[in-house]
């Protein structure tokens, strides 16, 4: 048995991968309001978010022309494959757990100001 602390000092961070199947990372979102958010990203597979503790805003667009703002709430389940990124409202403490392929192909997308209006 292999037990992790769910902590985190940086935004990424893998914490234990098996080989080319997954991978589970400690995710805590650098930004802290929605006007933060300049960029999406999106991958070829979906991601599993789990609210570790804290507070965090998933930030999700179907086509990137609209954001919708989703707050984690704790023991659920978050299955992501829109386009994403995520906040910490005013900077509270925030950290999720993620569950992903290691090989994704990951495509970024600039977010227009008025989406976020």
């Amino acid at each position: 048995m292999l037990m992790l602390e769910a902590r985190s000092d940086q935004r990424w961070q893998v914490i234990f991968r098996e080989g080319d199947r997954w991978q589970v990372g400690i995710y805590t979102p650098e930004n802290t309001s929605l006007n933060e958010i300049v960029v999406l990203e999106r991958h070829d597979r979906p991601e599993l978010f789990l609210l570790v503790s804290g507070e965090i805003v998933l930030v999700l667009s179907k086509d990137g022309s609209q954001l919708e703002e989703v707050r984690m709430l704790p023991g659920k389940i978050y299955i992501v494959d829109e386009w994403h990124n995520a906040y910490r409202p005013l900077g509270k403490s925030g950290i999720a757990l993620v569950i992903e392929a290691p090989d994704i192909t990951t495509e970024y997308l600039e977010v227009s100001p008025r989406c976020r209006e």
